[in-house]
């Protein structure tokens, strides 16, 4: 069989709809129509004699021979990736979808994306703030980077940073309330605003660590539980209660004064951030690219922390 460049681009739309799941959203990444991309997926099918997706199923699925093909067409389409690799940056062209979350995007990914994509200017990003990772390929995922512990099904994760986590309040609050002296202080003598844990549904356990390594979980009475960073803050500042902040989200405010560390001895736990992608999915230049200059530079910003 002779591979022309219309076989090629025939497998680089194969891999797109494996990849989403998704006519329409794998003809958002390779340009095409949503019926440009079926005519291409139907003459693959002729020109290789495969049938490499289910159409009768509920939602597009790969045939066994769909998902062999899968296995061997992503890493030749990663090597002619490679060779074609423009050797100026500003080059490298593609739109990356990227999911994120309300504390990462914000403080961490959209300083470095400005500059990114100056650097870059024939690359685009559609940056979207989830709660959770579902299915990135189902999605249309790219790329990842969000806090939290780590989830594996079917990702591979690289960690990025570690954040500080800091405990602190409002000083009219501690005016009212008082200054906790030790974490079991909070223990019905205070008002905590909790974050959910995006993967369990349940309010996270306040864990404190100390410079001996000793932990002390505590769970706190808890009259108030949110799920995203900028309204964790904003019930900070509104007096409240006791929150508790990743470093960069709460920088600003300490420095001003709005709100004040409590427990500073008990404040040594880090939360990790983590860069994501779809296992075994094919890694075009913009996201090896994007993947890079995230990695080097968020090194770079965070490296005095």
């Amino acid at each position: 069989m002779l591979f022309d460049g219309r076989i090629i681009a025939g497998i680089s739309v194969f891999v797109a709809v494996a990849r989403t799941g998704s006519y329409a959203r794998a003809a958002e990444l390779v340009g095409l129509s949503r019926s440009g991309v079926g005519k291409a997926i139907s003459r693959l099918e002729e020109r290789t004699g495969m049938r490499l997706f289910d159409r009768n199923a509920r939602a597009l699925k790969l045939t066994d021979e769909g998902r062999t093909f899968l296995e061997e067409a992503t890493p030749m389409l990663e090597g002619l990736g490679r060779i074609a690799m423009p050797s100026d940056p500003a080059e490298i062209r593609g739109r990356l979808r990227i999911s994120t979350d309300n504390a990462f995007g914000p403080y961490l990914l959209l300083p470095i994306v400005t500059r990114f994509l100056t650097d870059h200017p024939r690359i685009k990003l559609d940056i979207l703030a989830r709660d959770r990772i579902d299915n990135m390929l189902a999605e249309g995922f790219d790329v990842a980077l969000r806090f939290g512990e780590p989830e594996s099904r079917g990702l591979d994760k690289k960690l990025l940073v570690q954040s500080r986590v800091v405990t602190c309040a409002s000083p009219t609050y501690l005016e009212n309330f008082g200054v906790p002296s030790s974490p079991d202080d909070l223990i019905g003598e205070h008002r905590c605003i909790r974050m959910f844990d995006d993967v369990t549904g349940k309010a996270h356990i306040w864990d404190f660590v100390n410079a001996s390594g000793e932990h002390r979980p505590v769970v706190t009475d808890c009259g108030l539980t949110l799920n995203d960073a900028p309204s964790l803050v904003a019930a900070g500042l509104g007096h409240y209660g006791i929150v508790r902040l990743l470093d960069m989200v709460a920088e600003e405010h300490l420095k001003s004064g709005q709100l004040v560390e409590v427990l500073p001895d008990w404040n040594l736990k880090r939360w990790p951030g983590y860069l994501y992608t779809p296992t075994d999915a094919y890694q075009s230049p913009a996201i090896e690219e994007f993947k890079s200059y995230v990695e080097q530079n968020l090194r770079a910003s965070t490296s005095g922390a």
